[in-house]
C-alpha cells in the first residue's frame, strides 16, 4: 500500500492513546463523522482507517473495530453527504454523514481491496437511504443479510478515478479546521477530551472583561452548562497580554479547590483563545452587595472565611492573586463563594517580589501604588478592603478622584463610619489587615493560619466550612438551569454574536501566531 495516500485529518498518527487502540497499525484516514441514528439525529463520532481495520470511535474511546473483510459494501446518496456502511456481522448497518464523503469512501475501497484482493461493491441512489438499512433484529437472524440493492451498483474503478481528482486545496483547508477542533489544549472532563466552538450552544452573555466576554453555553454532547470565556487574539497582542493569559490558563488548569473556579476545557481557533469553566449560577457578589448595600457582620464572617481559605490555597501554591473585588467573586447555588478570573495573578517563588502595577484602583495595596515591590501580602490588604466594603458598603479609602484615592491608600489613617455599629473585634481585625507596611500587616508571619486565629473568626468552623456543612447566609433563587437573573442585565441583554475580526486584526494575528504556540502544552489528551 505504498502508493496509498494518507489522510490523517485529525493528526492522530503520533497520538499515544490511539496507538494503544490500533496496536501498531498504520493510519490512513481519520476524521469527524456524523452517525445518523434511528430517530434521524446526528451523533458526532470519529472514523479511523488503518491498514487492517475500520474503527468507529466516540472521542478517543473505541466503539467498533471492523475488519475490512466484514464490509459487504457501501450505498451512497447521489445528492447528499450521506452513505451506508453495510456489514457482514451482527452489527446493524451504519448510516453516516461526512463532508468528505467521496474521499472517505475512496479510502475504504482502497484499503478493502488491499486487504481482500476484491473490489468493494458500491451503490449510488437518489432515494432516502433509511430504507436500505438492515436493522439489528434481522442481523441477529442472519449476519450476512443485507438490504443493499445491487440494481444501483456503479463501477468502483470509475468512481475511484473520478474521485481522485479531489481538490487538495479544499481538503487542506478542511484539515486545518479539523485540527483546530481536535487540538484541544486541555480537558478535565470525565469522558470528553476534544472539543471546538461548534460543540457549544451560546445561550446568554453573563460577563465581560477587558479582552473578551463570558457566555453561558450548553455543551451539545452532554447538555451540561458551562461558562465560556473567549479572548480575542488581536486584543491580547495589542495589550501585550499573551503571556499573562498563558499564565492564567496554566493556573486555571492546575487549581483544584472548592472555593476557586478551575478549568474544564481550553482550546483555540485562529482568532480566539477559549476557556471553558464551570457555570456558577448565583452571579457576582458585586450584584448581591449592590442590592443589599452592605451585609450583617455574621454574613461577612462567613464570606471572609471562604475567601481567606481560597487565598491560602493560592498562596501555598505560590500564586499571588492581585485582583480581589466583588466582581471577581461568584455565588454558587448553595450560597458559597468562588473566586474567579486569574488574569492579574502571578507565580512567585519563596521570598520573591514583583513590581508590576496591576489590579483595581480601590483595592490596590500601598506597596503596589508606590512600586516598592510586593508579594502575597498585597492580597491580604485587598482582602481587608473587601471585608470593609462588605460591612460598610464602600471601600475604606474611596474617592472619585483616583490620584486622591491613591494618596489616601498610601497615607491616610483608617477610619470607621460612625453610623454603623460593628464589634471591636471587627475594628481590630481590619486595622491589622489594613496596615500600610506590608511587613507588619496581618498574615506577614503566618498567612491565613495566623489570620484565622483572630477573635473575628471565633465562631467559624473552618473544616465544616470547607466541607460545605455550614448554612450560607443567602441562597440564590433560580427558576431553572438556564436562569441568569443573578447576573447583571447589562451583560445578559447583550447580543450573542462575536465581533468580526477585520483584515488588519487578522494580519496582526498571523504575524504573531507563534506567540500562541505555548498554549498547546505537551500533555496527552
Amino acid at each position: 500500500m505504498s502508493n496509498l495516500k494518507e489522510y490523517d485529518l485529525l493528526s492522530w498518527t503520533e497520538d499515544k492513546e490511539i496507538a494503544k487502540i490500533t496496536e501498531g497499525e498504520k493510519i490512513y484516514y481519520s476524521d469527524f463523522i456524523a452517525r445518523i441514528n434511528r430517530f434521524g439525529l446526528n451523533n458526532e463520532r470519529i472514523i479511523l482507517l488503518t491498514n487492517k481495520n475500520l474503527y468507529h470511535m466516540k472521542n478517543k474511546t473505541l466503539s467498533r473495530k471492523i475488519p475490512y473483510s466484514e464490509i459487504i459494501g457501501i450505498t451512497m446518496h447521489k445528492n447528499s453527504n450521506e452513505f451506508i456502511l453495510h456489514l457482514n456481522n451482527e452489527e446493524p448497518d451504519f448510516l453516516y454523514k461526512s463532508k468528505n464523503k467521496n474521499l472517505l469512501i475512496c479510502q475504504i475501497c482502497k484499503l478493502y481491496q488491499a486487504s481482500t484482493n476484491k473490489a468493494l461493491k458500491l451503490c449510488e441512489i437518489e432515494k432516502n437511504l433509511k430504507q436500505y438499512l438492515t436493522p439489528k433484529k434481522d442481523k441477529k437472524k442472519n449476519t450476512s443479510v443485507t438490504k443493499m440493492d445491487e440494481k444501483f451498483l456503479i463501477n468502483t474503478k470509475t468512481f475511484l478515478e473520478k474521485s481522485s481528482q479531489i481538490n487538495d486545496k479544499e481538503l487542506e483547508k478542511d484539515k486545518i479546521e479539523k485540527k483546530r477542533k481536535v487540538g484541544t489544549i486541555f480537558s478535565t472532563h470525565q469522558t470528553v477530551k476534544n472539543v471546538g466552538v461548534d460543540d457549544f450552544k451560546v445561550i446568554k452573555v453573563i460577563g465581560r472583561g477587558s479582552y473578551g466576554k463570558v457566555c453561558l453555553v450548553q455543551f451539545k454532547q452532554t447538555n451540561e452548562l458551562f461558562a465560556m470565556k473567549s479572548l480575542k487574539k488581536d486584543v491580547l497582542l495589542d495589550e501585550e497580554q499573551v503571556e499573562s493569559t498563558l499564565l492564567e490558563k496554566n493556573i486555571l488548569q492546575s487549581i483544584n479547590y472548592p472555593f476557586l473556579v478551575g478549568m474544564v476545557f481550553c482550546f483555540q481557533t485562529e482568532e480566539r483563545v477559549y476557556f471553558i469553566l464551570p457555570f456558577v449560577r448565583g452571579g457576582e457578589l458585586f450584584q448581591l452587595l449592590r442590592k443589599n448595600k452592605y451585609f450583617p457582620e455574621e454574613s461577612v464572617k462567613f464570606y471572609a472565611a471562604i475567601i481567606g481559605l481560597a487565598l491560602e490555597y493560592l498562596h501555598k501554591s505560590g500564586i499571588v492573586y492581585r485582583d480581589i473585588k466583588p466582581e471577581n467573586i461568584l455565588l454558587d447555588e448553595d450560597g458559597y463563594l468562588k473566586l474567579i478570573d486569574f488574569g492579574m495573578a502571578k507565580i512567585l517563588r519563596d521570598g520573591e517580589e514583583t513590581n508590576s502595577f496591576c489590579g483595581t484602583a480601590e483595592y490596590l495595596a500601598p506597596e503596589i501604588i508606590t512600586g516598592e515591590g510586593h508579594n502575597m501580602m498585597a492580597d491580604w490588604w485587598s482582602y481587608g478592603t473587601l471585608i470593609y466594603e462588605m460591612l460598610f458598603g464602600i471601600p475604606p479609602f474611596f474617592s472619585q478622584n483616583v490620584e486622591k484615592m491613591y494618596e489616601f491608600i498610601t497615607k491616610s489613617e483608617l477610619k470607621f463610619p460612625k453610623k454603623f455599629k460593628v464589634s471591636d473585634d471587627v475594628k481590630d481585625f481590619l486595622s491589622k489587615l489594613l496596615i500600610k507596611n506590608q511587613k507588619e500587616r496581618f498574615g506577614a508571619h503566618g498567612g491565613f493560619e495566623e489570620i484565622q486565629k483572630h477573635p473575628f473568626f471565633k465562631n467559624i468552623d473552618f473544616k465544616a466550612l470547607e466541607e460545605k456543612k455550614i448554612k450560607a447566609p443567602f441562597k440564590p433563587e433560580f427558576e431553572d438551569s438556564f436562569d441568569v437573573r443573578n447576573f447583571d442585565e447589562e451583560f445578559t441583554s447583550e447580543d450573542l454574536s462575536n465581533s468580526q475580526i477585520n483584515e488588519k486584526e487578522m494580519d496582526l494575528i498571523q504575524k504573531n501566531k507563534e506567540k500562541f504556540d505555548d498554549f498547546d502544552d505537551d500533555e496527552d489528551d
